[in-house]
């Protein structure tokens, strides 16, 4: 994971807030594969909502340490296997 990256949503998921958990569905042309939905923790969504093509990967971080009890090293792998996971699914895109 680079650093310097930055990462935007792809238009073909959306982000909901349902009584009080956040999930990440599919909005393709095929019904909803309840395997393809993702339920959200605090920290996932937190990163979520900053993947707007304009936060660098390490100013997510910095912002995920500010505000979340947790140290550099594990924010970078928490991120970094979201992202991972993300990218995997073809959910999110670096901006070039």
């Amino acid at each position: 994971m680079k650093l310097t990256a930055k990462y935007r949503k792809k238009d073909k998921i959306a982000g909901r807030h349902i009584a009080g958990e956040s999930f990440l569905i599919p909005v393709c042309g095929r019904p909803v594969d309840m395997d393809s939905i993702f339920i959200l923790n605090p920290l996932a969504d937190f990163i979520w909502q900053r993947l707007d093509g304009d936060h660098t990967v390490d100013a997510i971080l910095a912002d995920v340490i500010e505000n979340f009890d947790v140290e550099y090293e594990q924010a970078r792998m928490d991120a970094g296997d979201f992202l991972g996971e993300l990218l995997k699914k073809e959910l999110v895109e670096e901006v070039a």
